[in-house]
């Protein structure tokens, strides 16, 4: 029974870690989606700058945008991913299909030039989400069977030019997140009326959801140093969030188990705390001649602050259980990137790029709310200047790793393996200058 909890926490802590987009675009839930160019090349704009989506990846890098800038986007992820599974009891074999759906994510800027020195700039983008849903009979139901996390971020930004070539920001993100999570529970199991967490199919099954949300602060620093003429370097710092996220456990159960059970599964408020984790990111960028730009960058994640969680219940979901806890304890993760820009012409830069995103997920606590390995993206991208306007088109492929699953039969995992993730994305942002 305990057990069973346990594996309502266990999805909800990864849930709460963190927050928009979908099952496949970063490792760990965090996100990186802050532009179209963005997405090609983001260690050219932490590094070097070059337009006001530059405020996401690196504060600092607003003071290479002269005037005032405005930019609005949107990337829109469609993700896949399916999952095989062993029927612990039977040894029948099953392929499941995540749903398809499209997970969009806006980002909006504005970044203005006070004199000579300052710079204040404005954002609204996301930097961690998920998305991930099966069909509500699907045998990992008991583990989780949707999950759908909705966050963005407010983030004034003073940058300050101290010389030619070394400028500096601090800033203030102002996070909100909305959770929801839901899963089934298996009564007849729990009652001894079949094998616990049996994936076959039961109409005794309970319906759990668990919705809550929280508002907090981080800290965003930057910093930019012209080495040389030709060669930039950028370093960005976002600070880690402890969240206390508050809201409703809620439960539909069959009328059998509300006959036999009535005392059991009612509704009731939960409160859980839960890290968002540091990121460092180091980028450069090397000006190889008047055409072309290459970069490279390092984002290091501590991961590793997810180590277990509790869920405090404000009342008792079974007799004696008012309490959820789960281990997750992952590791401190890199993503590295790499990419190019060329100038074709006055109007016309092209872009592509490359990035490997390790995952954090422990193997011995992995569950079905993400792809559990490592991702490799691969991007293209074109950007046109005419007059006032810009405008950013990009697109990128994502791969992950296949990754073979241990089950916990208890926590309504199985003997399987994560096969066939990935996903395309598009994404387009247009800015204007005044």
């Amino acid at each position: 029974m305990e057990n069973n909890v346990r594996s309502a926490a266990s999805a909800l802590a990864a849930v709460s870690a963190l927050v928009l987009a979908g099952t496949a675009s970063g490792a760990g839930f965090a996100l990186y989606e802050g532009s179209a160019r963005g997405n090609v090349t983001p260690a050219g704009l932490a590094a070097k700058g070059g337009d006001a989506t530059a405020l996401y990846f690196n504060p600092a890098a607003i003071t290479g945008t002269p005037g005032t800038q405005v930019a609005l986007g949107l990337t829109a992820i469609v993700p896949a991913a399916d999952v095989k599974t062993r029927n612990p009891y039977t040894g029948a074999t099953q392929r499941s299909y995540g749903d398809g759906k499209v997970w969009p994510i806006p980002h909006f800027y504005v970044t203005s030039q006070l004199d000579d020195e300052f710079w204040f700039g404005f954002g609204v983008g996301t930097r961690f989400g998920l998305g991930a849903e099966f069909e509500e009979t699907w045998p990992g139901r008991y583990s989780s069977y949707k999950a759908e996390i909705l966050s963005f971020d407010l983030m004034p930004t003073l940058a300050w030019k101290a010389t030619d070539r070394l400028s500096v920001a601090l800033g203030i993100s102002i996070r909100y997140f909305d959770i929801e999570l839901a899963q089934k529970i298996d009564a007849a199991g729990m009652n001894g009326l079949r094998a616990y967490n049996d994936p076959t199919p039961s109409p005794f099954d309970v319906d759990q959801n668990l919705h809550g949300d929280d508002v907090k602060p981080a800290v965003d620093l930057g910093l930019t140093w012209k080495a040389t003429d030709t060669f930039t370097v950028g370093a960005a710092y976002h600070s880690r969030i402890k969240f206390k996220v508050e809201g409703d456990a809620k439960w539909k159960k069959p009328a059998a188990v509300q006959a036999t059970a009535p005392m059991a599964f009612n509704d009731m408020d939960f409160h859980a705390y839960n890290y968002n984790p540091d990121a460092f990111t180091l980028a450069f960028a090397w000006d190889a001649d008047e055409k072309l730009t290459l970069s490279a960058g390092a984002t290091y994640t501590t991961w590793s602050l997810y180590d277990d969680l509790q869920i405090d219940l404000h009342g008792q979901m079974l007799p004696g259980v008012s309490k959820l806890e789960s281990d997750k304890k992952w590791h401190d993760t890199w993503r590295l990137s790499f990419g190019g820009d060329y100038k074709v012409s006055d109007a016309w830069t092209l872009r592509a790029g490359y990035t490997w995103d390790q995952s954090p997920i422990n193997g011995k606590h992995v569950d079905y709310l993400v792809p559990g390995d490592n991702r490799h993206i691969l991007a293209v991208g074109a950007g046109w200047t005419g007059g006032a306007w810009t405008v950013e088109a990009s697109y990128f492929y994502e791969i992950v790793d296949d990754y073979d699953v241990d089950g916990r039969p208890r926590n309504g995992v199985y003997d399987g393996k994560f096969c066939g993730a990935d996903a395309h994305a598009v994404a387009l942002t247009v800015g204007r200058s005044f």
